[in-house]
Formats: structure tokens, sequence, C-alpha cells
């Protein structure tokens, strides 16, 4: 973990603190941290970090926010890599800002000079073509709600490392404003760090749960969030 990460100004709105690092990040948000760091770096980077110390990134709330947008649109719905940094260099044009898709409302704008949106029309339903995508494919789907179980804009992200089939589990979350923002069972102020290291000491998982007032459901999903799969106690 990095020290000496930048101090909070007076009147600076917590959600844009540069406070994570990309292994940070990753860990957070189950993902492989060269891939997260490959989309900060390069020519054309997909997307671009609030701060840097020295050639590290530092990544805000509000860019994990946006790093999870493009990670489900790569994995949930399938989106080509060159599609979506064809689309953020659009959109930061589009917007004149760096950081798109940090706006609630930008998915559905910024891809909008990339899709073909016909509305429904008697029996037939609404469609959306991409123009990125070959010819003629298609999907139905309203954009604007396509991270809506996963994102509430500016206040929770509830990462889940099969977020691509399970749309309804939410085992742990990330509040700016809880804990430093810093990843959490859902519902409590108890980080997934406290239980990753009493399970890594050799301690059982219902031990655990009950000493916190948890299922021990609920502290299995947690670990296997982070990659900590549920072994003989």
């Amino acid at each position: 973990m990095l020290r000496n990460k930048p101090f909070r100004k007076p009147g600076q709105d917590v959600r844009t603190l540069p406070t994570y690092t990309i292994p940070e990040a990753a860990a957070f948000l189950a993902m492989n941290p060269r891939t997260l760091l490959s989309w900060y770096e390069g020519d054309e980077p997909i997307l671009k970090a609030s701060a840097h110390y020295g050639s590290i990134h530092l990544l805000s709330y509000l860019d994990l926010e946006e790093a999870y947008r493009v990670y489900l649109l790569r994995e949930k719905y399938h989106f080509p890599l060159q599609f979506l940094r064809k689309s953020m260099r659009n959109a930061r044009e589009m917007f004149n800002s760096q950081h798109p898709l940090q706006r609630a409302d930008a998915i559905k704008t910024c891809l909008r000079d990339l899709v073909y949106d016909k509305p429904a029309r008697g029996s037939k339903p609404r469609t959306i073509t991409s123009l990125g995508k070959k010819p003629g494919q298609q999907f139905v789907d309203e954009v604007v709600d396509l991270f809506a179980e996963r994102i509430e804009a500016g206040s929770f992200i509830y990462p889940w490392r099969f977020a691509a089939s399970d749309d309804q589990s939410r085992p742990v979350s990330i509040n700016p404003h809880i804990m430093s923002g810093r990843l959490v069972v859902e519902g409590t102020r108890i980080p997934v760090s406290t239980l990753v290291g009493r399970k890594k000491a050799g301690e059982r998982i219902s031990d655990i749960a009950e000493d916190y007032g948890l299922k021990s459901e609920i502290v299995e999903k947690a670990l296997a969030h982070i990659g900590i799969r549920k072994k003989a106690a």
C-alpha cells in the first residue's frame, strides 16, 4: 500500500480524492491488476487516472466507478476493447472531459454517436444497434440501465467477481463515506481485509461469521470475491 497519498483539501468532495493504487482498486473490483493497469497506459489509454505519484497511477472513488463501468461493458456485455477505446475517445471530445463515464447518464449519451437507437413501433421492441460491431448485430437493452444493479452513481459500488452471470449477489460494497472507501461487507463497516486476515490465520469461517454477527454464506462470498475459496475447515 502506497504511503503519503494526497490529502483531502478543504471543501474537496471525498469522491474525487485520489486514494487507490491500481493494485488496491483491482483487488476491490476483483479484476486482474495488469488488465486494469493497461487501461491507464499507452498512447491512447481507455481511462485516465485523477492523479499520479511519480509513475504510479492514483484513482479516486469516481475513477473506480468509471473503471467498473468499463469492466462490466467488457465482461458482461462483451464489448470489444477497440470499440471501447474509440467510444472513450469520442466521449472525451463530446463532454470535453477526461472522465466522461463518471457521469451517471454518460453511457447513453457518449455512445449515441456509435449506436443506432430505433424506437419501439407496434409489436416491435426498441432496438439499439452498435455501429462498432458487425453489421446487423443487435441487442435489446435499455442502455442507461446497464449498470443499475452494480453501481449507484456517486454513492455505492457493489462489485462481484461473478457479476457477468449473477445479478443478485451483493456480498461487498464500496462507499466513499464508509471506512474511507475501503471494500467492506455490504451493510456493515467490516473491512473485507479483516476477514481475509483471520482466514489466512487459519480461523474457521463459521467462527469468523459468529464473531461479527454475519451468516457464514456472506463471509464465504466476501472471501470468494477477492479470490479466497472455501476450503475444508
